[in-house]
This record gives C-alpha cells, sequence and structure tokens, in this order.
C-alpha cells in the first residue's frame, strides 16, 4: 500500500486547534513541474536537488500561502517514490510550506506486482481514504478542497473518493469499478476494509483539476459541475476568494509571484481573470473586487495593471453574460470516465510521437503551453 509518514510539524499540528479545512494537494504537474513524457525529464525529476525543483507558476505563493492559515491542513499523496522522501521534504522546507501529511508511493514492494506500479485508482483511492481516517484520529471532520492535474485521472479519483466516503457508492460496485481500473484483489480488500472504518460524509468542496497539458476545460463537463479546471493559480486563488478560504493577502501573493517571477504582464493577468469569470470559477462581483480594489495597488501595477487598466477590464467583466447555475449532479459513469480517461492520454501519447517526426514542432508546442 501506501507509505505515509508524518512530516516532522506533524506533532506540533496536532496541538493545534481544530481546523477549518483540509487541502488535498497532488505533487507532479500540481506543484512541481515534472516532465514524465520523456527519458530526460524522468531522469531529472529523480536527480535534481530540492532547490532547483521548478514549481508550477504561482503555486508556490499559494500553498504557502494556504498552509500559514492556522485553520488549515495540507495533505499531499503524490505518485512519487517513497526514495525522494528526503528531497520533497527538503523543497517544502525551502519553500515555506507547511505539510502536514506526505504520501509517496512504494515501487519496491510493488515490483511484483507490475499492475500496480503504474495503476494509480488503487493508489491514490486507498491514500485518500488511509489519511481521512488520520484526519478524523485528530478529531479532523472537516470539509476537503482537493488539487490535482490533468495529467492522470486525477479528477476521477477525487470523485470517487468523496462518493464512497458518502456511500452513494455500494461495495458491490466499488469493487466491480476497482478491478475494471486494474486493482489487485488485495489492494481491493485493503480499500473496502479501510472505508468500512469511516464514517458516513462527503467531504470533498470542491476539485481543482490544473489543465497542465492545456486539456480544454469542456474535456469535465461529463463531471457534471463537480470538477474545476484551471489554468493557473490565479483562477484557483479567484475561486477560493469567492468561497472565503482565500483573502486578499492570498490574491495578492500570487497575482505577484506571476509577475515577479513568471513575467506575466497586465494583460495575461486580465485574461485569466475574465476567462475564470466567464466559467463561472468566480462571480462577476468578486472579480470586479480583485481587479479594482487589490491587483493595481500590488506589484501587478508594474507590469501594467493600474487603476486606468483596471477600469477597462471592469467594464469588459460587467458586459459578460451571466453564468447559469449548474444542476444538482447526478451519480457519474465511472467505468466510462476511465475508459475516456485512458483514450485521451492515448491520443495525447500519439500526438507526441508524430509531433517528434516533425522537425520544430514539438518545440512549437512547447512555446504555445508556457
Amino acid at each position: 500500500m501506501s507509505e505515509p509518514v508524518d512530516q516532522p510539524a506533524t506533532a506540533a499540528a496536532n496541538e493545534r486547534a481544530r481546523p477549518e479545512i483540509v487541502y488535498r494537494w497532488d505533487l507532479d504537474k500540481t506543484y512541481v513541474q515534472t516532465d514524465f513524457s520523456s527519458v530526460r525529464g524522468l531522469l531529472r525529476a529523480a536527480t535534481e536537488k530540492a532547490e532547483n525543483k521548478r514549481v508550477v507558476p504561482g503555486m508556490r505563493a499559494l500553498l504557502t500561502g494556504l498552509s500559514r492559515r492556522h485553520q488549515a491542513r495540507i495533505i499531499v499523496v503524490s505518485g512519487s517514490p517513497t526514495q525522494m522522501r528526503p528531497k520533497i521534504e527538503r523543497m517544502f522546507a525551502l519553500h515555506g510550506v507547511r505539510c502536514d501529511r506526505l504520501v509517496l508511493k512504494d515501487f519496491v514492494g510493488r515490483v511484483t506486482k507490475l499492475r500496480s506500479v503504474r495503476a494509480q485508482v488503487p493508489y491514490k483511492l486507498a491514500a485518500h481514504l488511509d489519511t481521512r481516517a488520520w484526519l478524523l484520529e485528530r478529531n479532523a471532520d472537516v470539509d476537503e478542497i482537493c488539487f490535482g492535474d490533468d495529467a492522470e485521472v486525477d479528477a476521477l479519483i477525487y470523485c470517487l473518493y468523496t462518493d464512497i466516503v458518502a456511500r452513494r457508492i455500494d461495495a458491490t460496485r466499488l469493487r466491480g469499478l476497482l478491478s475494471h481500473c486494474g486493482a489487485y484483489d488485495d489492494e481491493v480488500r485493503h480499500i473496502l476494509s479501510s472505508l468500512a472504518k469511516l464514517p458516513r460524509q462527503d467531504p470533498v468542496r470542491r476539485v481543482f483539476i490544473h489543465l497542465d497539458t492545456r486539456s480544454p476545460p469542456s474535456r469535465y463537463h461529463t463531471y457534471q459541475g463537480r470538477v474545476t479546471a484551471t489554468f493557473n493559480a490565479l483562477q484557483i486563488v479567484l475561486s477560493l476568494h469567492q468561497d472565503g478560504l482565500a483573502g486578499p493577502v492570498e490574491v495578492t501573493a500570487v497575482a505577484e509571484a506571476l509577475v515577479r517571477d513568471f513575467r506575466v504582464d497586465a494583460h495575461g493577468l486580465a485574461g485569466s481573470i475574465e476567462d475564470a469569470t466567464r466559467r463561472g470559477l468566480c462571480s462577476a462581483d468578486t472579480a470586479e473586487r480583485v481587479v479594482a480594489e487589490i491587483l493595481p495597488h500590488t506589484d501587478a501595477a508594474q507590469a501594467g495593471f493600474d487603476a486606468r487598466f483596471a477600469d477597462r477590464v471592469v467594464r469588459r467583466l460587467r458586459q459578460a453574460p451571466p453564468v447559469a447555475p449548474a444542476g444538482e449532479p447526478e451519480p457519474l459513469a465511472y467505468e466510462e470516465l476511465f475508459d475516456a480517461e485512458h483514450r485521451f492520454a492515448s491520443a495525447r501519447k500519439m500526438a507526441r510521437k508524430a509531433a517528434s517526426r516533425v522537425p520544430g514542432f514539438r518545440d512549437f508546442l512547447e512555446s504555445e503551453r508556457e
């Protein structure tokens, strides 16, 4: 199974007051920029020093800000191998991120089970259940915000996690679904046993999926409004600000990190905000307050986001049509979603191979992504 080991900060965390929210994070492509599509990328991920890890733009400022809020706890569940624990712990320490629980994948223990090495659904689902039990042992029966990316099946796993904890899926169907996803019998037994120890709850308030590979947001329409697809950290912090989970301090930190560290200009910030409003990630009122009252008074002003520019953005926001509220979600067809995710991954892999045969095309795709 997974190898959950408490961070050194956990003992102190246990003495803190009951948290109001839990942030559950993936690592690769959600926080750290990792290239799994090439041998060079895999080697770099395994060998580079903690201080050289490249972070997804704005995510360091976001996670640092969230981890400093005393009423929050941070759980990280990653498919990275357990051997990388010292580097990941050092990276978080260098970044000023308080990680209350870090779970990594034991590849050595899975060497005799080849499907288990690559299968993410059984591993991550078991890890999420185990860490939920860890929270309940500390009287932390609170809601969760989940963060993943579009490179794997994070959206499916997070939705399945909350559905089984809420008992919207019974054990019989779950057993069949896990087999469909490549789980071994002992993995199925572990998941069912872990689930039986948890009370019926509905813990996940929101699922954020970072579109690292630039998937179209429409890819997640089949999740019936349960998944929030975002292109960057600014859109995430806008949504959290809308929900009262991030304040002007966090919004400012993310915006300034994008401007200072990643050279995003005023038009880039405005485009992200307008897209977030059009797709209902935040209300027009929230967007207007951020645009008019926060950004012109930050380092974003040096990138052109001054009061005059903010006025023009506010006028455009007021012209946008209102977003229709989402209806009540129906049970998800997880088997079909799992197969669709794999077809999408296969098509993406074929596209990469095709790009490698056209001189300059891969570089063009990378430049578009940046």
